[in-house]
């Protein structure tokens, strides 16, 4: 399969257009990116997701079959923390019309728990993405040698993730 880097660039009229910086092959033609393990092994493989000493914020946008469109670095952080905002990851979706997103970030401590904001957060951007129509399918954090999923966990569940997030404040 083909991953797509891309970014968003202002054109002459100052709109939001979508850049496609880089590309590479990854896998083989009929890869989906349909799993954390696929997911955590691409972004090691492709940007040592792993290996980064601050802490950076991914998208991946993909088709209704989990082919990815293309890849976003979205944020770049301290060593402890990254930000991120809804309108940031529905305009790289939007604009590359993708059909659901995963959303990676990396821990460089090697703990790839969840902080309480890293809950938060989700929960926020799962909002965010089903008021558009697109589906926010996993948030993966990468650290070390492992990694978290949302998904895999059961915590991609709004009701859940809001029952957390009022019990946590």
């Amino acid at each position: 399969m083909i991953i797509v880097k891309s970014d968003v660039l202002l054109d002459e009229h100052k709109m939001t257009v979508l850049v496609k910086e880089s590309e590479s092959n990854y896998g083989s033609d009929n890869d989906k990116l349909d799993s954390p393990t696929k997911i955590v092994d691409a972004l090691n493989h492709l940007f040592h997701v792993n290996r980064k000493a601050e802490e950076y914020l991914y998208l991946i946008c993909l088709t209704t079959k989990c082919h990815p469109i293309s890849v976003f670095e979205v944020s770049h952080g301290t060593c402890d923390e990254t930000h991120v905002r809804g309108r940031e990851l529905l305009i790289r979706a939007l604009l590359c019309g993708a059909s659901s997103v995963v959303i990676i970030h990396n821990h460089p401590s090697g703990d790839p728990e969840p902080s309480k904001d890293d809950m938060i957060v989700t929960n926020l951007l799962q909002k965010a993405c089903s008021l558009v129509g697109i589906e926010l399918e996993d948030h993966i954090i990468i650290a070390g040698d492992g990694y978290y999923s949302f998904r895999e966990r059961n915590h991609m569940n709004l009701q859940e993730m809001e029952a957390y997030n009022e019990e946590n404040k």
